[in-house]
């Protein structure tokens, strides 16, 4: 065996080693969010920036606030839904809206942890924190990070897709009580 070959094949242990470590050495870095919602905002694509607004004050205004009654100026008629626990099409995400959550106050700010919001074109994607319970630790929960991408048309929200699974708890989410 070559020098080369050997000195490769050290490295490659050496860093099988060290994750193994690294995945029983520490514990997880739980995910926070940033320390400036506004400045999420920001962008030097002005399209690209009224996208990420209209979903930051949709999240203010329909999900925080559970102002239905808004919901023509966020979404398109044909809203799309990709989440499992919810029908398509904005009548019945509105009426998922008035049964998982009062209407309230409309916070200045989005009321759980945004860790980020980022605008590609027509797409936005918005990062929060989350916790849910550690199926290790009965009675413990554990931050993770939520993900909701939303398709903007015509300056409304037309599509949503989001990871979260099947779930008959969804039915009674309400975002003011429940983390995120």
């Amino acid at each position: 065996m070559g020098e080369r070959h050997v000195g490769f094949r050290k490295i490659v242990i050496c860093c099988g080693i060290a994750l193994g470590f690294a995945g029983t050495a520490g514990a997880q870095v739980p995910p926070v969010g940033a320390p400036d919602q506004l400045a999420l905002l920001k962008s030097d694509n002005p399209k690209e920036a009224a996208n990420k607004k209209l979903v930051y004050d949709m999240y203010r205004i329909f999900v925080n606030g559970g102002h239905t009654e808004q919901a023509s100026q966020y979404f398109t008629q044909s809203y799309i839904q990709h989440n499992p626990n919810v029908v398509t099409g904005l009548d019945a995400f509105v009426a998922y809206v008035k049964k998982t959550r009062p209407a309230v106050a409309i916070p200045p700010q989005v009321t759980f942890p945004v860790i980020a919001i980022m605008a590609e074109g027509d797409l936005v994607m918005i990062a929060t924190v989350s916790n849910a319970a550690d199926p290790t630790k009965p009675g413990a929960k554990y931050a993770t990070t939520h993900f909701d991408l939303y398709r903007i048309e015509n300056g409304k929200i037309a599509e949503h897709w989001d990871h979260v699974p099947k779930d008959a708890a969804a039915q009674h989410f309400n975002p003011n009580v429940d983390t995120h």
